[in-house]
């Protein structure tokens, strides 16, 4: 890792200093003189080489931490470590309206450093002769209080990607070395929406009523368009972020509700990835309101009271957004750490009540399916044409509860609209000291480590609550905090056996097929992971959990592990047992061997039943062209697959050994094409059968 060079702390310096330039008590003075403004000695702050990153990715200092800062790069000039001391100012002062308060340092040599209102302010008698000067902000300081990291080598950025999209391939890596980690997320985050899921299923026909009733779901076609995206998409770190959201706002097509069910997922899925950089208010906004998440968990058709009835509201989506979607169960500490009573208890974040009286904010929605319907062609009934799928619940203001709420410290008044109350309700939730380090940790698990320590879900938290700009719930600065944090980029966390994940079996091939070029020749992309089968499974269809609560519990800690004496969290494990590895890799040695065997690519239908000269491997067969070059020599072979799967973290010693076992299978550089691949696929399955691969770092 490179961190700012003497040079540039120099630099620093003179941003600082060389600003100095004059002649009552220097902290008064702070308080009632007009400073004089440098700015053009603001730039020399940032290391040479390292854009400065924008507001919305900074972490701005506190005072302490500011004074912290140039008491280790200026001691000369800023000696030893004064307590902090504080001033009320007068009415504007520096142009603040009100009374700011000035924070400030006072070093043995004179020297005085104030924090007022964001800005940096000194009073030297040597070096100013007493004049005060307005250094800049404490943002332009940022990158020097918490130095960002920029990759060393393509191993670095390896890794990096690795945590931020679903796998690499060389220009990915050349591109991070050539921007730096910063500057490429805010290329990411700077690329526009490209096609949606729903209008490559919408343009492949799947929204026709013929015989294949696709309005009923059957084959996994919502999965075929995620997995075009996944792998041709060039905003790669939106496509990363959604699937972790589909984890974290879980819905599934295993319990599909009404018509197109695949294409109100495909509303869902692009629904996230319009959100997914914006804010996490409007995120839980959408996903409140989507349909699929309605016909889900019970807010579609949920009906307001009736006394006469005994009827209540439904109470599984104010449940589940309060248990899942934003505080969890119980109250947390800034750094996910439980907050516990005088009794050590951990302290319950809501009441049944609490759920009772949400409820009934949550009445009174629908599916929208009003509209043209067409006939099935097998069954006497008919079905909304699948344009219903793209449209939020429509809310009927009499079937809506209009009785007070009370949860969480807040009420809906009697009366409210529907609108007036889903606004207070959603306030209320994302304003929960809870959300930043519930989601914050949860997005750290699904990126880059299971089990983050608590310091690392207090920075993501604290990007949560403030991005800098006094805003709350940026998905970017909150996305920034998770992958440039010590823990995912530091080297330290490589050799810690507390750091770390299971990569998802499912994930495992996604990355497979992305780094290996895997592309549908006939575009149809009918790529499906086995599932299902007693022998070849890859133990995870993504879109496909089988509960609202995901594939595996956040907090799952698996029991009779060495994990366990710890409490350590392992989510991934959950879904691990001696069925699911042999059955990984049983389907694995198939698929690296000879890529998807794929019926009928030609046609957009999965019609198994009608035969197609064109069914077979050749649709999606992957590209190992670039090892292929390499086949005959063993070691260079799995030094290429170390860095492009495995970010250079798997041992010489590992590495060694698969060398070894490839050496059973002779090949020169004279041999056949189908010798050459034929090593290069067998480097690749026992390179993913590796703990050093299914471990990721």
């Amino acid at each position: 890792m490179t961190h700012p060079t003497a040079a540039a702390t120099a630099l620093a310096a003179a941003s600082l200093l060389a600003a100095c330039g004059g002649p009552s008590s220097p902290e008064q003075r702070m308080l009632t003189d007009r400073p004089v403004d440098r700015p053009d000695l603001l730039p020399l702050a940032m290391p040479r080489g390292m854009p400065a990153a924008p507001l919305a990715l900074r972490r701005i200092p506190s005072p302490d931490q500011f004074f912290a800062f140039l008491q280790a790069a200026l001691a000369d000039h800023f000696p030893g470590d004064p307590p902090t001391l504080n001033l009320d100012g007068p009415p504007d002062i520096l142009g603040i309206a009100g009374a700011p308060r000035l924070a400030y340092r006072a070093y043995t040599n004179g020297n005085i450093v104030g924090i007022m209102g964001g800005q940096v302010l000194l009073i030297s008698p040597t070096l100013t002769g007493g004049a005060l000067v307005r250094v800049g902000a404490l943002a332009d300081f940022a990158d020097l209080v918490f130095p960002r990291f920029a990759p060393a080598t393509r191993e670095q950025a390896a890794r990096f990607l690795l945590h931020a999209q679903v796998g690499l391939v060389d220009e990915d890596i050349d591109r991070v070395m050539a921007l730096g980690y910063e500057q490429w997320l805010q290329t990411q985050f700077a690329l526009p929406l490209g096609e949606t899921a729903w209008d490559w299923l919408d343009a492949r026909g799947y929204g026709v009523v013929d015989r294949h009733e696709y309005y009923d779901g059957g084959a996994p076609y919502f999965d075929l368009a995620a997995f075009r995206q996944l792998m041709i998409a060039p905003d790669t770190l939106r496509k990363r972020v959604q699937l972790a959201l589909t984890e974290y706002f879980v819905i599934s097509l295993r319990s599909p509700v009404g018509s197109w069910p695949h294409f109100c997922y495909a509303t869902f899925w692009d629904g996230l990835a319009e959100r997914a950089f914006g804010n996490f208010r409007d995120l839980l906004e959408f996903v409140t309101l989507n349909g699929a998440m309605g016909a889900y968990l019970n807010t579609a058709g949920n009906l307001k009271e009736d006394p006469a009835t005994g009827r209540v509201p439904d109470e599984n989506y104010a449940r589940e957004v309060m248990q899942l979607f934003t505080i969890g169960l119980s109250e947390l500490n800034p750094d996910g750490t439980l907050r516990r009573d005088g009794q050590g208890r951990p302290i319950e974040t809501y009441t049944a009540a609490d759920v009772t009286q949400l409820a009934r904010v949550f009445t009174g929605y629908e599916i929208d399916d009003a509209g043209p319907r067409a006939a099935t062609v097998i069954g006497n009934r008919t079905v909304p044409t699948h344009s219903y799928s793209r449209r939020p619940m429509r809310f009927t203001p009499e079937r809506h509860s209009t009785l007070e709420a009370r949860f969480l410290g807040v009420t809906v008044p009697a009366g409210a609209s529907g609108a007036q109350a889903l606004r207070i309700a959603l306030d209320r939730l994302v304003a929960h000291p809870n959300v930043g380090p519930f989601f914050g940790r949860q997005l750290i698990q699904r990126l880059v480590t299971s089990d983050p320590s608590p310091a690392y879900v207090g920075r993501v938290a604290a990007a949560f609550a403030d991005n800098g700009q006094g805003v709350r719930g940026d998905m970017q600065a909150v996305i920034a905090a998770v992958l440039l944090d010590q823990e995912a980029r530091g080297e330290a966390s490589l050799s810690s056996p507390r750091h770390g994940k299971l990569r998802e079996p499912a994930l495992r091939i996604v990355q497979w097929a992305y780094t290996f070029r895997l592309r549908s020749r006939m575009g149809s992309w009918k790529f499906g992971l086995p599932f299902g089968d007693p022998y070849f499974d890859f133990g995870q269809r993504l879109f496909w959990a089988p509960s609202v609560f995901n594939f595996f519990r956040p907090g799952f800690v698996p029991p009779g592990t060495e994990l366990a004496t710890r409490g350590a969290t392992a989510p991934e494990l959950q879904i691990v047992n001696e069925a699911s590895v042999a059955q990984y890799a049983n389907a694995l040695t198939l698929l690296v061997h000879h890529g998807p065997w794929i019926f009928a690519p030609e046609r957009p239908d999965n019609d198994q039943s009608v035969p197609s000269a064109q069914s077979g491997v050749g649709d999606m067969a992957p590209d190992y062209s670039r090892e292929i070059a390499l086949a005959h020599d063993p070691a260079a072979l799995l030094e290429r697959l170390n860095l492009v799967l495995c970010a250079g973290q798997m041992s010489a010693a590992t590495r060694a050994r698969l060398a070894a076992a490839l050496q059973e299978m002779p090949v020169t550089t004279a041999s056949d094409a189908p010798q050459r691949q034929g090593r290069v696929a067998q480097a690749v399955l026992m390179m993913m059968l590796c703990p050093a691969y299914l471990v990721q770092k």
